[in-house]
């Protein structure tokens, strides 16, 4: 894709905004997503303008269901494409899910059945968005929870179909893959293996809980060592241009923060990812 190497940043948060609307130079990009700055007004667009001013941005919508044919909340679209054009973003990414059904919004990031038909409609929707938005795009492969009966293919192997089929990017959330593996009984990296990690544009680190046997993807926590020892893995196997800590709540010091991004600029380095 040709696409600029950002470094590492953090998903922009409000928690966070004292300590990055200023600058900071242990963070060198922002992931934005733009549901928090929705619908526009003076005040969301000047803090957009703002952010676009200190940092390189990225989009990480939550709504576009890709993973289904549902319609849009009204003028949604239309507002990812204003945020995208105004800060000039330089790459848009969303999950591989479906949030809607028809036009009923779920508020939950569903997987999707792994079969023949719904790779076709992921190939659909994130060619569509991408030329709805005018910006390279990734897809995130998400945490879930159930197996549908339905599937007919494997994680990677719909993974791999999507974005081959839609010429668009992974952004390949390294937690996920962990709670998946914990609550699914399977080796992260025979998984990683298997994944088309050419394509690999940005990386996701994040931590969580575990509740009753199963891990939850929070973003209430650190990411764990063994998420750490999966970014040693893959990243000198992949061609990732940014890599970003997602977190929601119970946030520590911002100095803790800007330790984890630290670590990680410091295991890119030792791959050899950079500008170049």
């Amino acid at each position: 894709m040709g696409l600029p190497f950002l470094g590492v940043g953090l998903s922009y948060r409000w928690d966070l905004n004292p300590h990055l609307a200023r600058g900071n130079p242990g963070v060198d990009w922002l992931e934005v997503t733009p549901e928090q700055f929705l619908p526009l007004t003076p005040d969301s667009e000047r803090r957009l303008d703002l952010l676009a001013k200190r940092y390189p941005l990225v989009g990480h919508s939550l709504e576009l269901s890709v993973g289904s044919d549902g319609a849009d909340a009204p003028g949604y679209r239309e507002g990812l494409r204003r945020i995208t054009q105004r800060t000039k973003s330089v790459w848009h990414g969303d999950h591989l899910c479906f949030t809607r059904v028809g036009d009923l919004p779920l508020r939950a990031l569903t997987p999707v059945p792994l079969t023949d038909e719904a790779v076709a409609t992921c190939v659909r929707n994130v060619r569509a968005a991408q030329a709805d938005l005018g910006v390279p795009f990734v897809v995130e492969n998400i945490a879930y929870l159930f197996h549908t009966p339905l599937n007919t293919l494997d994680e990677a192997d719909f993974l791999r179909r999507v974005v081959e089929g839609a010429d668009c990017g992974l952004l390949l959330d390294l937690h996920n893959v962990y709670c998946n593996a914990a609550n699914h009984g399977f080796d992260p990296y025979a998984f990683l293996d298997r994944l088309p990690l050419d394509r690999v544009v940005q990386i996701h680190l994040a931590g969580g809980v575990t509740m009753e046997g199963l891990r939850l993807d929070s973003h209430s926590a650190p990411s764990p060592d063994e998420v750490w020892r999966m970014l040693e893995y893959v990243a000198p196997r992949c061609p990732v241009r940014g890599v970003n800590f997602e977190m929601d709540s119970d946030f520590p010091p911002f100095a803790r923060l800007v330790e984890e991004l630290a670590r990680a600029r410091a295991i890119l380095q030792r791959c050899g990812a950079s500008a170049a």
